[in-house]
């Protein structure tokens, strides 16, 4: 498996990707996402501070984290669902941190309990529980690093 940046040919399978993870959760609000949407708004979140890498093995994109250094958020992280449990998660979690070593915040949905998991176990500390801004579903925010 090899980390590394976004390119614009990675486009479409990153937003399949996206979608595919993303509807693994179960949570209600990811039944209701499209490719298109996702496909989309990859180039206007770059453009507007992204970055992107991605884990791939043999051409296959395994997985994905957008991180925004303008603020050390973390705004996505998603594993392709037949790749999860590789470590791939990890490994794009750690480029991330290496990558804001001051430290990074990110939310998730509190009902996302897989996802929350993995992060307590990967030194995140849980704080507020706030309302997503679009789904207004309750989602937890973590801090990792900061003194």
């Amino acid at each position: 498996m090899n980390i590394r940046a976004y390119q614009k040919r990675d486009q479409e399978p990153l937003a399949r990707l996206w979608l595919d993870s993303w509807r693994s959760t179960g949570l209600a609000e990811a039944a209701g996402g499209d490719w298109q949407t996702l496909h989309d708004r990859i180039p206007v979140e770059i453009a507007a501070g992204w970055t992107v890498h991605v884990a791939e093995e043999d051409g296959t994109l395994l997985g994905f984290s957008a991180a925004n250094a303008a603020d050390n958020c973390l705004d996505q992280l998603f594993v392709a669902p037949d790749a999860q449990g590789r470590g791939i998660g990890k490994a794009l979690l750690d480029d991330a941190k290496a990558g804001g070593p001051e430290g990074l915040w990110l939310r998730t949905p509190v009902a996302n309990f897989g996802a929350c998991l993995f992060y307590e176990r990967e030194g995140f500390a849980a704080g507020e529980i706030v309302p997503h801004p679009k789904y207004g579903i309750p989602f937890v925010i973590y801090r990792w690093g900061f003194s």
